[in-house]
C-alpha cells in the first residue's frame, strides 16, 4: 500500500490518546537512466526537495552516529518578486515565518538557502517563495533543524544552478554539501544521514592532530541490519516547546565540561560495540551496545523524566536496544522481525506491538504531574532509509524525457 503525501499526512496523524503512527513516505523517484539529462549548472526557477527525519547519537554515539528515518519533509521553493515563507503539518503553529524585505527571518530553510546561494555566487539572494510541508517532529530530537538546513542548501544550490563534489582523487573527500551544512548546525551527526541517508558513522577533523586536511568534517556509512525496525514515543508540543525552540543548546548545556576516565572508556566501549554489531547485524548486542554514560544519564535526572522508565521498559519487552534520540525528548527503541509490509504479516511475528505497549504502560506508571507533562504524545513506528535527500521537482527539468516502467498501461 503507497499513500499519496496528503493521504500520508492525515493517515499517520490519528489525535487519540496513546497514537501509534506508522509513516510512509510516497517519494517521486526521478530514474537516472534511458534520459536525455540538461545541464545541472544552469539556474532554475523552481525546486522540490525532500529530506527524512533523522536520529541521532543512538546511545554512545554523541555527536558521532546518526540513523535516516523514513519520515520525510518537504521543501518547494520558487523565484519570486517577494520573500514569503508559508508552512503545513508539524510545528506549523510555533515556526517563525516572518521574513523581511531583503529575506532577513530566522527560519532555518530561507537561512540556508541564502549561504547555499552565496555559495554559488548568486548574492545577493534572490526572492524566493519558501513553502515546507513538515512530517517530521519539530523540537524533537527527530532531526527536523537538519531537515531544513539540508533541505535549504540543496534547493538553493538547484536554483543557482551549482554542482558540488563529493569525492576527491585522493586523500580525504571534499564533501562539500557536508562541510557546508556541518558549518550551520555545528555537528555533523543529523546533517550526514540527512544528506546521504542510512546510517552514517562521523568524525571531526582536529586542526593540531589531522594537519593538512581541508576539510572540518568526513563521514562513512554503516550499514543497516536486515528487518530493522524503530518504534519512538514522541512527547507532545507543549513539552518540547516547553524549554524554547532551541532545546538542543539548552541540553547540551546540562552536559559536563570534563568526565571520569572511566565514563570516557565506558562510551568509547560500547560505540565500537555498536559499529561492529551494525556491521555484522548481530542485533542481540544492541541491548549493551546503545547504553551511555556521557549524556543520557544526566538529561533523564534533569530534564526527561520519562526516559529512563521508558527505555528499560522496551528492553524488557524485548527490543534489542532504546536510546534519546538526539537532544531529546524522542525515546527510541529498536526492534526487528519485519518481513515485508506490516498489512502483510502477522503482527504477533514483529516486536513493536509489545515494545509500543510496554513504554506506554510505563509512561503512564510515572507520577501524575510527569504524567501530564509528558503523557500527551505520538508513538511512531518507522523503519531506517538509505535513501536521504533528493530532488523531486525541478523547473526546468533537469531531463527532456522519460521511460517509464511498469506502468499500468503497459508502456516502457
Amino acid at each position: 500500500m503507497s499513500l499519496a503525501p496528503e493521504e500520508q499526512q492525515s493517515s499517520n496523524k490519528r489525535k487519540s490518546g496513546g497514537r501509534v503512527l506508522s509513516p510512509r513516505s510516497s517519494v517521486a523517484e526521478t530514474s537516472q537512466k534511458n534520459r536525455k539529462v540538461s545541464s545541472t549548472a544552469e539556474r532554475r526557477n523552481k525546486v522540490i526537495v525532500r529530506v527524512p527525519g533523522t536520529t541521532a547519537n543512538m546511545g554512545p554515539g554523541f555527536d558521532a552516529l546518526g540513523m535516516a528515518v523514513d519520515i520525510w519533509n518537504e521543501i518547494s521553493v520558487e523565484r519570486a518578486s517577494t520573500f514569503a515563507i508559508t508552512t503545513e503539518g508539524e510545528g506549523s503553529s510555533r515556526i517563525p515565518t516572518e521574513v523581511g524585505p531583503n529575506g532577513e527571518t530566522s527560519h532555518m530553510v530561507m537561512r540556508a538557502l541564502k549561504i547555499a546561494f552565496e555559495y554559488a555566487g548568486e548574492s545577493p539572494m534572490p526572492p524566493v517563495h519558501v513553502h515546507c510541508r513538515n512530517l517530521v517532529p519539530v523540537c524533537s530530537g527527530f532531526g527536523s533543524s537538519s531537515a531544513a538546513i539540508v533541505g535549504g542548501l540543496i534547493a538553493g544550490l538547484v536554483l543557482a544552478g551549482k554542482q558540488l563534489r563529493v569525492r576527491g582523487p585522493r586523500g580525504v573527500d571534499p564533501e562539500e554539501l557536508l562541510q557546508l551544512a556541518n558549518k550551520i548546525e555545528g555537528h555533523p551527526d543529523n546533517v550526514a544521514p540527512a544528506i546521504y541517508g542510512g546510517i552514517q558513522l562521523s568524525l571531526v577533523f582536529d586542526k593540531e592532530f589531522d594537519a593538512g586536511v581541508n576539510q572540518d568534517v568526513m563521514t562513512r556509512r554503516v550499514p543497516i541490519p536486515a528487518g530493522m525496525r524503530l518504534v519512538a514515543y514522541v512527547p507532545g508540543e507543549e513539552a518540547r516547546f516547553g524549554g524554547g525552540s532551541n532545546k538542543t543548546e539548552g541540553m547540551r548545556n546540562l552536559l559536563q565540561p570534563t568526565i571520569a576516565r572511566s565514563e570516557a572508556v565506558f562510551n568509547i566501549q560500547r560505540t565500537a560495540l555498536l559499529i561492529d554489531a551494525l556491521h555484522c547485524g548481530d542485533l542481540r548486542m544492541l541491548r549493551h551496545a546503545t547504553k551511555d554514560k556521557l549524556h543520557q544519564p544526566i538529561r533523564g535526572e534533569k530534564a526527561y523524566p520519562h526516559l529512563n522508565a521508558m527505555m528499560q521498559a522496551a528492553l524488557d519487552a524485548g527490543a534489542h536496544g532504546a536510546y534519546l534520540s538526539g537532544a531529546g525528548p524522542t525515546v527510541m527503541c529498536i526492534c526487528s522481525g519485519a518481513s515485508g509490509d506490516i498489512f502483510a504479516q502477522n503482527s504477533d511475528e514483529r516486536q513493536e506491538k509489545a515494545a509500543t505497549e510496554a513504554m506506554r504502560q510505563a509512561l503512564e506508571s510515572l507520577p501524575t504531574e510527569q504524567t501530564l507533562t509528558w503523557g500527551d504524545g505520538d508513538f511512531y513506528i518507522v523503519s531506517p532509509t538509505e535513501k536521504g535527500a533528493h530532488v523531486t521537482f525541478a523547473d526546468p527539468p533537469f531531463s527532456d524525457s522519460l521511460a517509464t516502467f511498469g506502468s499500468l498501461d503497459g508502456r516502457l
